[in-house]
């Protein structure tokens, strides 16, 4: 079993892109700390994504300026894999105040006035060891909701989705996609990071029941049809449905990212969320920290709730009023009568960059090289 801290300022459930955000800026703030993932240290999720200006800053402020080099658009995994990179890197320097323990797992909670104590199981040996920490972050998704967490309610329609990666390299420029008009479809093309190969999308109406089986079967027949050959990496059909936190949290533990409430796919917006939560926790746990009394320390945790939730319960209005808009998004794709696709089908609607730069801001300017 690997040797885990017994006391730590601050213990981070979960190392995705959010979890590893706030275990580098909880290092960087000087406090012990120890994060746990269950899974392995390989990043799999090829959703597609849009990093948002603040989430970009946030990056730049613990030292990762240009994760998405530039781009506006990546993937999950390409966001999480540098982010484990930096945290894997600053945990090995043995100059810092940060661990990681990969395929661990929290198995129980005990809230103390204090402290959070923590019960962590080691997912290869099976050996449980207890863990003392001032101070819970929970990137773990909702995970901790199972040990008795506060469960998040539903906030919007059901909204199936569709999405895998392939190795096929895209034969296209940007982003393009189709429509079924019949049953108010679409589905859509991205080329992968540094144009390695695709991720494909298929999106369906919100709020309407849905065969999964039939539509994972017209998710793999268009893939067929597009020669994209078999998924790289499994293929996910979830229901991406809002759901939330019904009020903030008031204990010492300082949920983030989907573990406060998920907005809808259409956004792109929950790793960028999760992202800016992060940064933001960890430096209010540090300054609650510095102020020594339990009870001062517990008004500025519950002030970083508050404005954590805030920020979820806006994303999730947001969410709702683009899922108003998806009809018109639809109709934005070049229609295909379902058995006819070929790759001349697929196309970009005219206004869709022009859309991005004014929601989500321009692109970021390159930094300037050195050698030029």
């Amino acid at each position: 079993m690997a040797e885990l801290p017994t006391h730590v300022d601050v213990l981070v459930a979960g190392l995705g892109p959010g979890g590893c955000a706030a275990a580098l800026a909880a290092r960087a703030a000087g406090l012990v700390t120890l994060g746990i993932e269950p899974r392995g240290r390989a990043a799999t999720r090829s959703q597609l994504i849009l990093v948002r200006p603040a989430a970009r800053a946030a990056l730049g402020q613990i030292g990762l300026p240009d994760v998405t080099e530039g781009r506006r658009t990546t993937t999950i995994q390409q966001v999480e894999s540098r982010l484990r990179e930096a945290a894997i890197a600053a945990a090995t320097e043995g100059n810092g105040p940060l661990q990681l323990g990969w395929q661990h797992r929290l198995v129980a909670l005990d809230m103390q006035a204090d402290h959070v104590l923590a019960s962590v199981l080691d997912e290869a040996s099976g050996q449980v060891q207890p863990v003392r920490a001032r101070h819970l972050i929970d990137a773990t998704g909702g995970r901790l909701e199972a040990l008795g967490r506060p469960a998040r309610v539903r906030r919007g329609p059901s909204h199936h989705v569709i999405t895998a990666q392939y190795a096929m390299p895209p034969w296209f420029e940007g982003i393009v996609g189709l429509r079924d008009p019949a049953r108010h479809e679409f589905y859509l093309l991205f080329p992968t990071w540094g144009r390695r190969g695709v991720i494909a999308y298929l999106d369906s109406p919100p709020g309407r029941p849905v065969d999964t089986a039939a539509l994972l079967q017209r998710f793999e027949t268009l893939a067929a049809a597009l020669g994209l050959g078999e998924p790289s990496q499994p293929v996910i059909a979830v229901d991406v449905y809002q759901r939330g936190l019904p009020r903030a949290s008031r204990d010492r533990v300082v949920p983030i990212g989907d573990a406060v409430g998920t907005v809808d796919a259409l956004m792109g917006a929950g790793l960028s969320m999760s992202i800016e939560d992060a940064v933001d926790a960890a430096r209010g746990i540090a300054a609650a920290q510095a102020l020594g009394a339990a009870v001062r320390e517990q008004a500025v945790i519950d002030k970083l709730n508050a404005a954590i939730h805030a920020r979820h319960r806006a994303g999730m209005r947001g969410g709702r009023l683009l899922l108003l808009t998806r009809p018109v998004l639809e109709r934005a794709w070049p229609k295909a009568q379902p058995g006819a696709v070929t790759r001349a089908s697929v196309g970009p609607p005219p206004l869709l960059w022009p859309t991005i730069r004014f929601v989500f801001g321009r692109r970021p300017q390159q930094p300037p090289n050195p050698l030029a």
